[in-house]
């Protein structure tokens, strides 16, 4: 589903389209970008589609092992396609338990099928937002890394800092998946909605975080692409 266009007439540059997605499914996993367009050029290769029914049909053997992978691979294109309920549903099936050559080509198609029935359901156009951390469908996942200015805290400070970071998000509509103490950093993980900037969550924590004491530094590590590795928290430090 190509919710970007590019404009046709000369000297415009570039144009999107009038129908810009207002609502996006973010995906729990990072997609293969170049699988993921090897996947649309598939799709826009597929003419005519298949009689629904017996589309339907092939997709309820997919599960079988006499089918040959490629031809495994086009049904999920032509599934994905059609965005419906029952299509949906042999896609999540199929991605349950998928050959191991199609894990990310059928998870893929599970995603173009889920937009296509929101995009009917809602009846307006719903994007696709893929990073490195993922989400949860409608939160996008960061990490970030707070230093502490001197010690460590005990674990009773470590309990209310771990309650300091939950009402600020709660606050915010997100989720504190881990707060890890790894001295001289509290690395945490959170989802966080589209609509609510990162850093906004991060600052009011460490305001929140610091009433009492001056416990953290006011400078922080955050992404969305990769977990951070100890030689990149390393390197973050180096450069206080």
């Amino acid at each position: 589903m190509n919710d970007l266009k590019f404009s046709d007439d000369e000297g415009d540059g570039y144009g999107f389209s009038e129908t810009i997605p207002e609502q996006f499914i973010v995906t729990e996993k990072e997609l293969d970008q170049e699988l993921y367009e090897q996947f649309i050029d598939e799709q826009e290769w597929i003419d005519p589609q298949p009689n629904y029914a017996d589309l339907i049909r092939q997709g309820e053997q997919l599960s079988g092992n006499t089918m040959p992978i490629s031809e495994k691979k086009r049904i999920l294109v032509q599934l994905s396609c059609r965005g419906t309920a029952e299509a949906y549903r042999l896609l999540q099936e199929y991605c349950t338990r998928p050959d191991s050559a199609l894990a990310e080509w059928s998870r893929i198609a599970l995603y173009e099928c889920r937009m296509r029935l929101e995009s009917d359901l809602l009846d307006e156009p719903v994007g696709l937002i893929s990073t490195g951390l993922g989400g949860d469908g409608e939160r996008l996942r960061y990490i970030f890394v707070l230093v502490f200015q001197g010690e460590s805290s005990e674990e009773g400070q470590q309990r209310e800092i771990r309650e300091g970071l939950d009402k600020v998000c709660l606050e915010h509509r997100s989720v504190v998946e881990q707060a890890q103490f790894r001295p001289p950093c509290l690395y945490v993980q959170v989802l966080v909605p589209m609509d609510v900037a990162v850093g906004e969550v991060i600052e009011e924590s460490l305001g929140r975080l610091n009433q009492q004491k001056e416990e953290f530094l006011p400078d922080y590590l955050v992404t969305n692409v990769s977990v951070p590795t100890d030689e990149e928290i390393q390197s973050f430090l180096d450069e206080l």
